[in-house]
């Protein structure tokens, strides 16, 4: 607003401050008016644009009284250009062009970095535990968050959903596979796996721990659950955490790759699919809801194997070293063992 030739004073004085604080990189739109002759718009600009970096969107609007028709177009097309630096037009770009999508390789899962703990808890004085490789900070404020997630089928599992409290043993490269037999391939339903145990030490929430091949261990509440279909996610605040060792922390490529025995061929001549965390063979095929009877993992984590097919060879093989000779016919009677030197008396018709 004109006034006595100059800026309203309400209006000066934001322009003023405005200038004397030099704030820098603002876009401003004018508009003036005034009765008679306004002069404001042209004051404004003169005051502003010594900033740097001050950037005038459009030209500045006079109204004198009345708003004329021309001036209602002018007011539009200065609200385009102020919504357009609002809101800028994305420009048009060509579509990337991308591949079908692959199915879903579930090798690649066993490229994260887990770390294998001890997950247990406790209820009605019992004390429960198993393996679990799904630890994981998830929020650094105060008190401190961690997730788990469980197979629904693991006993531990229940116990967790029922105490509300568990704690998380973090074990290290030194642990033995026989911990890992201990806690993972039995179910709490059918043992006690606290019961042959000589240590006994708890956290102030009253669960144990396992402080031997253990280099850190964790207490915490659960305050949220999330159903994952074959695992439950626990979301829980660590009300309790010490470092027991500086040892290293055995993660899930170390397991398989140096603590868990190599696998034995699955028996030939025989169909099935083999456990990819655990070892059992399953022989025949695997029906949608299968649960592995040592690990208790689901379908998802088994690998069929077709036996090989080797043709089989027909003739004898001697009965006192037991070297193979093939032959379609009968074998000659002069014929002898190359290895033990006996005739074909002591050779019977086999196949191999």
């Amino acid at each position: 607003t004109t006034y006595n030739a100059g800026i309203f004073v309400t209006m000066e004085n934001l322009v003023h401050d405005i200038a004397n604080h030099n704030l820098r990189n603002r876009k401003v739109a004018i508009l003036e008016n005034g009765s008679w002759a306004p002069t404001s718009g042209g004051l404004i600009k003169k005051a502003l644009s010594g900033l740097k970096g001050t950037e005038f969107i459009g030209e500045t609007i006079s109204l004198k009284s009345d708003i004329t028709d021309a001036q209602l177009s002018e007011l539009d097309t200065l609200a385009d250009a102020i919504a357009a630096d609002v809101n800028p037009v994305i420009p048009a770009f060509e579509p990337v062009e991308t591949p079908d999508a692959l199915p879903v390789d579930n090798a690649v899962f066993t490229k994260f970095n887990y770390g294998v703990e001890v997950l247990t808890t406790r209820v009605d004085g019992v004390d429960y535990g198993c393996i679990i490789n799904t630890a994981c900070q998830v929020a650094a404020c105060d008190p401190k968050k961690i997730t788990i997630s469980v197979i629904k089928k693991n006993n531990t599992c229940d116990m967790v959903m029922k105490a509300g409290k568990f704690n998380i043993s973090i074990l290290t490269e030194e642990a033995p596979y026989s911990l890992f037999q201990h806690f993972g391939f039995q179910s709490g339903r059918d043992v006690d796996k606290f019961a042959d145990c000589e240590h006994n030490e708890r956290t102030a929430n009253g669960v144990r721990y396992i402080p031997q091949y253990t280099n850190a261990v964790l207490s915490c509440e659960v305050i949220d659950v999330k159903d994952v279909e074959t695992q439950m996610l626990f979301i829980a605040n660590v009300v309790e955490a010490k470092v027991l060792s500086e040892k290293k922390s055995c993660t899930y490529a170390y397991y398989h790759a140096h603590i868990k025995p190599k696998k034995n061929p699955a028996p030939e001549q025989k169909a099935g699919y083999v456990c990819k965390v655990c070892g059992y063979f399953h022989e025949g095929e695997l029906p949608d809801d299968f649960s592995c009877p040592l690990c208790h993992h689901g379908p998802e984590d088994f690998e069929k194997v077709v036996p090989a097919v080797v043709k089989k060879q027909k003739g004898y093989i001697c009965t006192v070293c037991g070297h193979f000779e093939p032959c379609e016919g009968e074998l000659p009677k002069d014929y002898t063992c190359p290895l033990c030197h006996h005739g074909p008396e002591d050779f019977e018709p086999a196949e191999q």
